[in-house]
């Protein structure tokens, strides 16, 4: 057998004791409806009035905050600046080295072998052994980039 919402007896009486006592708050109130409005006008009175912070301590921690982020976003932008100088300052370096190895063995760089050095620096910039170990399999020398 399929049971549905409120076909126990036990629901019914239930929500019609609900009901009953919400037509009971309804009709005191109906009778009473003066001191039902001098308690909302009351309440209402309270919450309005009352004194929260002023507005000079509001904008003044708004303001703060403001600043704190904008210092957070400025030294967070020096710190990628400072480790995009060093990435660029090691490719820099490790290209120069891997020329001076080359000019050591009276070979010159090809276009070729150029551009696949550059583009073994960029994929593996964070990693120095994984650069030592992919230009010494392009050149054929070992270059130890620190």
């Amino acid at each position: 057998m399929q049971r549905f919402p409120g076909s126990t007896v036990q629901e019914m009486i239930s929500s019609l004791g609900i009901v009953t006592c919400f037509r009971k708050i309804f009709a005191w109130s109906k009778k009473n409806w003066k001191v039902v409005s001098a308690v909302t006008i009351t309440v209402l009175v309270f919450l309005l009035t009352q004194k929260g912070p002023s507005l000079r301590t509001v904008l003044s921690r708004v303001r703060e905050d403001y600043e704190k982020e904008i210092d957070v976003i400025n030294s967070s932008r020096e710190k990628e600046l400072d480790a995009r100088d060093k990435a660029n300052k090691q490719y820099v370096d490790s290209l120069v080295e891997v020329e001076k190895k080359y000019a050591e063995e009276k070979k010159t760089l090809d276009r070729k072998k150029k551009k696949e050095i550059k583009k073994i620096l960029s994929e593996s910039a964070g990693d120095p052994e994984e650069i030592t170990r992919r230009i010494a399999e392009v050149t054929g020398f070992e270059i130890h980039i620190s």
